[in-house]
């Protein structure tokens, strides 16, 4: 889906909106993963709009690389997020440039990959 091609990132949010008991209950799962291991930077793969990027950084108080293929969903993104430690790249998951080894957590939602 090319949300740069539609008008959806305008409204995703509240299409996808399930409010903070959703964001709590992923967080707590997410947690339970993690296991008390030192979390200090996670991608947040597919980010859209962020949905889940505030809330990775204040659960685990880590630094959060937001990517997303879309500049319309990745510019909702930016314009609610006043946190310091979250920052929006334009990318793809085919190649992200990061250094190897640079992320402790790699969290993606709602993702298609097509394998050729």
């Amino acid at each position: 889906m090319d949300y740069d091609a539609t008008d959806i990132a305008s409204s995703y949010d509240r299409g996808r909106d399930h409010g903070p008991e959703f964001l709590d209950l992923w967080m707590n799962v997410i947690s339970s993963h993690v296991k008390g291991q030192q979390i200090e930077t996670i991608l947040d793969l597919g980010c859209g709009t962020g949905r889940f990027t505030e809330a990775l950084a204040v659960r685990f108080d880590a630094e959060v690389i937001g990517v997303d293929p879309s500049k319309k969903m990745l510019a909702q993104a930016r314009s609610k997020s006043s946190d310091g430690r979250i920052r929006y790249e334009h990318g793809r998951g085919e190649s992200i440039l990061l250094p190897d080894n640079s992320v402790d957590l790699v969290f993606i939602s709602m993702i298609l990959v097509i394998i050729p």
